[in-house]
């Protein structure tokens, strides 16, 4: 009975139309696909109490994920085998993130909370809504992008930390006049975090941190 009951689940799931979710993957670079499938993975397996049998499961879509890595690390080289293979585990990334975010809307049926616990977008959500602080991977590998909203006569600092929880200072990147910034020399797979300091004459203004993980 629990198989047939299994079975039915993955029917409806497998035929959802995304009326809700919107993965918005499909112009990513491999390491921004990379971390994009990361921060997924990781948001649907810190909430069991929401995801409990996610359909692929995690261990799945993590295998995928470090396939993925170690095929592109291997393609470094351009040989043109490597390449291929790469781009075919690549096609298997974004395969398990469509099925995981049609299990999502399933999850979340009209609850939007839902959708946004697992860091997935909304279809709902106007184009227009960019996020005021944004961090990203760039192409270059142990580098981080970073831009905000722009604001008149305004100086940016870009600062990051390994770990604020831990009660380890922010640090200065970068500062510029123009709302975007790249911060290169990291450490690859070590989580950091980074803001945004607006600096005006009326003073300064910090924007809440958000977390990457460099390749």
């Amino acid at each position: 009975m629990k198989k047939q009951v299994q079975l039915s689940l993955i029917k409806i799931i497998t035929m959802s139309n995304f009326l809700n979710v919107a993965l918005n993957v499909s112009t990513l670079s491999v390491p921004q696909l990379i971390n994009r499938a990361r921060q997924i993975s990781d948001a649907i397996a810190n909430n069991p109490g929401v995801f409990t049998t996610p359909s692929p499961s995690i261990s799945v879509v993590n295998s995928a994920i470090n396939d993925l890595e170690l095929a592109w690390n291997d393609a470094a080289d351009g040989g043109k085998s490597k390449v291929a293979f790469m781009h075919a585990k690549k096609r298997d990334v974004l395969k398990q993130l469509r099925l995981l975010a049609k299990y999502v809307e399933y999850i979340a049926g009209n609850d939007d909370e839902i959708v946004i616990l697992a860091t997935l977008d909304l279809k709902t959500k106007p184009v227009i809504n960019k996020p005021d602080f944004e961090v990203f991977l760039p192409d270059d590998r142990g580098a981080v992008g970073l831009r905000c909203k722009a604001r008149p006569k305004t100086f940016y600092r870009w600062e990051y930390c390994k770990d604020p929880m831990a009660n380890n200072p922010f640090v200065t990147g970068n500062i510029t006049n123009v709302s975007s910034s790249f911060i290169g020399n990291l450490e690859s797979g070590q989580k950091y975090w980074f803001r945004v300091v607006l600096v005006t004459v009326f003073g300064e203004h910090v924007l809440a941190p958000e977390y990457i993980i460099p390749l």
